[in-house]
């Protein structure tokens, strides 16, 4: 549960990095001088749109596409057939087909540009469907808090269950309801507190190495985020152990000595 609600409260900021991971390409052509490339450059930085750029020359360009296909295709060419380009990655506000396609109109009709290109489907694909993945990780979060509540209830009746002959009796020697209660919920808070801890230090593993994975998430730096949740799990099994206990409890105290059989 608290795993779910990690990647619920950080879905924004991954799907925000993965929209700040689609570039726009654009190729120069063989005639375009240092200076234009520079100057492009110089002028995208302005932009507010603009998030970073990269220049791969076609040099680069060659030994990236070598390593991806694992030949030396210019060997067959004769020549590099590559042109020098830029990259251009968008802050996440920005990532849109209408800006892409802008940005593309826009540059496309300066005379030492080639081509630029984008993957237009899949940053529809990313827009039209980030609501939707949101809403079913929310929903699959909220479907293991309730499972995690049936579970835990299921195991406290179960516990008490176990000792109502004990309860009758206490109860049955002048004990009050409250005396009765009180050792049952404290041991079950304890259990809830040392399940709750177990969560954390998992969850903390989890973290780490999600942060080692994927450091661009950047995830063990909302500090705030990470205490709220573990100080929720730990508030959640004091609470949902001290109810349960506490309607359990009650039950078998109102039963009469016969109905415990």
């Amino acid at each position: 549960m608290g795993a779910f609600f990690l990647i619920a409260f950080n879905a924004r900021k991954i799907s925000n990095d993965f929209k700040e991971k689609i570039p726009i390409t654009i190729y120069f052509k063989n005639s375009a001088k240092e200076i234009e490339t520079v100057q492009l450059q110089k002028k995208l930085n302005l932009k507010s749109y603009t998030k970073s750029i990269n220049y791969i020359s076609k040099e680069k360009g060659a030994e990236i596409l070598i390593d991806e296909i694992g030949e030396n295709f210019l060997s067959f060419y004769g020549s590099n057939p590559l042109l020098n380009s830029i990259d251009i990655f968008l802050k996440f506000n920005f990532v849109n087909s209408s800006i892409f396609k802008e940005i593309s109109e826009e540059f496309s009709e300066l005379e030492f540009i080639d081509e630029i290109s984008y993957d237009a489907p899949l940053v529809s694909l990313i827009n039209d469907n980030l609501l939707k993945i949101k809403f079913w990780v929310l929903v699959l979060a909220s479907f293991f808090l309730i499972v995690s509540i049936i579970i835990i209830n299921g195991s406290i009746r179960l516990s008490i269950y176990s000792n109502r002959m004990t309860i009758k009796t206490m109860q049955l020697v002048g004990a009050t309801k409250s005396f009765i209660r009180k050792p049952f919920i404290s041991t079950h808070i304890n259990l809830g507190l040392i399940g709750s801890l177990i969560a954390i230090i998992s969850l903390s593993f989890s973290i780490y190495y999600i942060e080692n994975l994927y450091q661009e998430l950047n995830l063990i730096s909302d500090i705030t985020l990470i205490i709220s949740l573990f100080a929720s799990i730990l508030i959640f099994s004091v609470l949902i152990t001290s109810i349960c206990t506490y309607f359990a409890t009650q039950k078998f105290l109102k039963l009469k000595i016969e109905q415990l059989y």
